[in-house]
């Protein structure tokens, strides 16, 4: 019984999930919604990208002050350096002076001007040995930081790239999709299974024309209706006087003959009347 019920909520779970992922991929077919989407992961990437920049920032920041805190030590080696040559200078001096005296050797190192020559001496040589190792310890951090930094400078421009590539294919992608779309549309529209706003909009110019073109026509039939309806009035008014000059002939048409001759003669006896 648990059994079952689990596997109920497992296939509800999965139909549901597979119901999101289809309406998801439906809505990320929309051309605004890839935009969206990739000026989305541009900008997370362009943030790390910063974020690096700030950490090699902060390196190189290290190094400076490493490098800086090398100058110093060697500014402080150089001196001591001239201490130690001045300390070993001047107990040459005295112990010459003495020996000059008369001193034994034994005396002149027990002399207390000698001594403090060879206390000050053996101090400057102790940190100077400090010093010089400090250098060499900074000069190694510094060369690997530098190799770190090297390294993460090459990484920037790599990241660069990529960016540059993201914006290419934000480009592509919406292009494809718009023109997926549009051929897509248009390969409905030819198969009469289109049903978006365009070809809705299509299929009620192309009615309406159709209307037009049948209003045209109509027209047009009854206009050629009353052509011809007063055609037939003509027609009807020539038969009716043909009929009616037919009547007449044979009514009055041999008064109209005699009627004719008779002027005819009037005529030319009036001619032939002296003027």
């Amino acid at each position: 019984m648990a059994s079952g019920i689990g596997r109920l909520f497992k296939s509800m779970w999965y139909a549901l999930t597979g119901r999101a992922h289809e309406l998801s991929d439906r809505v990320m077919e929309n051309p605004e919604a890839i935009r969206g989407a990739y000026e989305k992961i541009i900008s997370d990437k362009k943030a790390n990208v910063q974020r690096y920049k700030s950490a090699i920032g902060q390196l190189m920041s290290l190094v400076k002050r490493k490098e800086g805190t090398v100058q110093n030590l060697t500014d402080d080696v150089d001196r001591l350096e001239r201490l130690k040559t001045g300390a070993l200078a001047k107990a040459k001096r005295i112990a010459e002076d003495l020996q000059k005296q008369g001193q034994a050797q034994d005396s002149i190192k027990q002399n207390p001007d000698y001594t403090r020559c060879v206390d000050a001496y053996n101090d400057f040589n102790s940190t100077l040995e400090e010093k010089n190792a400090r250098i060499q310890e900074l000069e190694a951090d510094i060369e690997s930081a530098q190799e770190d930094i090297n390294g993460h400078m090459t990484q920037i421009s790599a990241l660069h790239r990529d960016l540059d590539k993201i914006k290419q294919e934000q480009a592509e992608a919406v292009a494809d999709l718009i023109t997926a779309r549009e051929q897509e549309q248009i390969s409905d529209m030819l198969s009469g299974i289109s049903t978006d706003g365009t070809s809705a909009e299509l299929a009620r110019m192309r009615d309406v024309r159709q209307k037009a073109k049948s209003r045209a026509h109509v027209a047009q039939e009854l206009a050629g209706t009353d052509s011809r309806s007063e055609e037939e009035t003509y027609l009807a008014a020539a038969r009716e006087s043909t009929a009616t000059n037919e009547f007449d002939e044979l009514i009055f048409g041999a008064q109209q003959t005699d009627q004719e001759e008779d002027r005819k003669s009037s005529a030319d006896t009036e001619s032939k009347l002296p003027v």
